[in-house]
């Protein structure tokens, strides 16, 4: 095993530590947050939402950052059935039912674990289709999950399911382009507005791990 994967795997074990399976909430969307631009631009050019390259946020030593991999972020953060009514990325949501995100992918994968400022925790798993460049990309570098058990996100009697943890945020990496026309035209998304706070953009070049933390830094191996 390499020292990347045996890394991964331990960020993997530590972030199962951290979460609790006894303790899930249903996850209803899947939801992605920009700007009024970006998804203007994506209308006029046929309605797919294009992969783009991972950026370095998160554990340094992740095989997921460096532009290794292409994807499409996704937050999985539900309260009470629905995402936060706000956002520090964009305006303007797209909100996917879980379900249809999930049975549009084949195979899952645990990829990084991080935090910014020990107040909130982050855990992201990639989704590929089986044989893909990512899937094989992940296979030999990320830690394969269970889709009906894992305590992550874990399917359950056709329902989708996440930690009732309030300071863990679960954040999908989807490596495939997206027709969003198609999923708006079959009713399993729908946009809508929403509140920006902070900056209102994501961080140019990612959020930096905090490498002071006890909770998501594994000791040197």
């Amino acid at each position: 095993m390499s020292y990347a994967r045996l890394h991964v795997r331990r960020l993997h074990d530590a972030a199962v530590d951290y979460c609790s399976s006894d303790n899930m909430k249903r996850c209803y969307w899947l939801y992605r947050d920009k700007s009024n631009e970006y998804f203007e631009t994506i209308e006029e050019s046929g309605g797919v939402m294009h992969t783009e390259r991972k950026d370095d946020g998160g554990d340094p030593m992740s095989p997921i950052n460096y532009g290794q991999l292409r994807g499409l972020f996704f937050m999985a953060n539900n309260v009470d059935g629905d995402p936060p009514p706000d956002s520090s990325f964009g305006p303007r949501r797209i909100q996917i039912e879980a379900e249809e995100l999930f049975r549009l992918s084949t195979k899952l994968y645990f990829g990084d674990f991080y935090c910014t400022d020990r107040l909130r925790h982050y855990v992201i798993l990639v989704m590929t289709k089986l044989g893909s460049h990512a899937d094989l990309f992940c296979q030999n570098r990320f830690v394969r999950l269970d889709r009906a058990n894992n305590p992550f996100l874990r399917t359950y009697n056709g329902q989708l399911y996440m930690p009732a943890t309030d300071d863990l945020d679960i954040e999908v990496f989807y490596a495939e382009d997206l027709n969003i026309s198609e999923l708006l035209r079959s009713e399993k998304a729908f946009m809508t507005t929403v509140q920006t706070k902070g900056r209102g953009h994501s961080t140019p070049g990612g959020r930096k791990k905090d490498r002071f933390c006890e909770t998501c830094n594994p000791r040197p191996i």
